[in-house]
């Protein structure tokens, strides 16, 4: 598991961001991510995945970083959004924005984080599973609720999904683990 954004950022390239209709190298990035976990003050970044299983929780991980030198002059808030597009005919999920205080005074680094309680994903083809894209959208109000100036976005940020998946070993609970090896557990269809 990751403990810091360094890791992760050897997994994720950082996502598309301006800041006053610049871009501004180094100093604004944001990743993002799904996660088994929530992060926490063991595990602040959570490992990302990609396959998922339906029946089973899940995080979007949004991890925002102002440096120094953007971070000291801003105010107000940032606002996170993320939708789902489905790659086939299922429905497209969109979650509530979340909103981030800015401080300017801190060190610059801000995690979100959107829940996928199981059964978020649905689907016609439960053999076969489908894929989803997650979008994330980043903008920000200035100190009087008014448009910021810093935008991003992370999209195509693909995740497949799955049934739940029983133990493959259940149909072979005597058998040697070379036997094992041969048994699927279940029958082909």
């Amino acid at each position: 598991m990751a403990t810091t954004l360094d890791e992760i950022a050897a997994y994720k390239e950082p996502c598309s961001v301006e800041v006053f209709r610049r871009r501004v190298p180094g100093d604004v990035k944001i990743y993002s991510w799904v996660a088994e976990s929530r992060t926490s003050s063991d595990v602040p970044y959570p490992d990302p995945v990609d396959i998922i299983d339906w029946s089973q929780s899940y995080y979007i991980i949004v991890c925002i970083v102002l440096g120094d030198n953007v971070r000291r002059h801003f105010c107000g808030k940032l606002c996170v959004d993320v939708d789902v597009d489905t790659c086939g005919p299922a429905p497209d999920i969109e979650f509530p924005e979340k909103y981030v205080v800015l401080d300017p005074c801190g060190d610059g680094h801000y995690l979100v984080e959107f829940e996928l309680p199981p059964g978020t994903f649905t689907q016609d083809r439960p053999r076969c599973g489908r894929v989803y894209r997650l979008c994330v959208t980043v903008g920000s109000t200035d100190a009087c609720d008014k448009p910021g100036l810093i935008w991003g976005h992370c999209d195509s940020l693909e995740i497949a999904v799955h049934p739940p998946v029983s133990n493959p070993w259940a149909g072979c609970p005597r058998r040697s683990a070379a036997e094992r090896s041969t048994c699927r557990g279940t029958q082909p269809r």
